[in-house]
Parts: structure tokens; C-alpha cells; sequence
């Protein structure tokens, strides 16, 4: 809407009314699809899912190797940690 008016063209309270209307509604809706997209549960969602799609290949079927790598480092990391708490 904005910019749709000529320059010398008399526009009527109606006129800007409407214009008006249409901006509150074309901002309300984009309001409503950053309150879905910023949403903590569907953050985590899509978070999960690029998560997930790190185990497992284009079948769907568990990537082992990287599931013992991501153990292992895990346990590393656990193990350093206990560790510098006893020192």
C-alpha cells in the first residue's frame, strides 16, 4: 500500500483509512509469524532436528561412527572435568 498513491492525487480520509487498515493487518500477521518462528518449542524443534539429522544418514538408518565418537568425547570431556575438581 505504501507508495501506491501518485504525487498531486488527492486521497480521501477513506482513502488513507484503508491504508491504514491494511498496514495494521499486514503487521499484526507478520508479528504473528515471528511469535511462531522465535517460539522456544519450535526452536528446540528444529535444533533437534538438524541434531538428529547429524546421526543418521540419507536412510534414515543410525550413523554408529558418529554416535561413538560423540560417546567417547563425551566421556573424555567427563573424565577432564572430574579430574581438575580433584586437583
Amino acid at each position: 500500500m505504501a507508495g501506491t498513491h501518485r504525487i498531486g492525487k488527492k486521497r480521501t480520509a477513506d482513502d488513507i483509512a484503508a491504508e491504514i487498515e491494511a498496514t495494521c493487518l499486514n503487521i499484526t500477521a507478520n508479528v504473528a509469524a515471528l511469535e511462531k518462528y522465535v517460539k522456544p518449542a519450535n526452536l528446540a524443534a528444529k535444533g533437534m532436528g538438524s541434531a538428529g539429522a547429524f546421526f543418521l544418514d540419507k536412510d534414515g538408518e543410525l550413523r554408529v561412527e558418529r554416535v561413538v565418537a560423540v560417546s567417547a568425547a563425551g566421556i573424555g570431556l567427563l573424565g577432564l572435568l572430574t579430574r581438575s575438581r580433584k586437583n
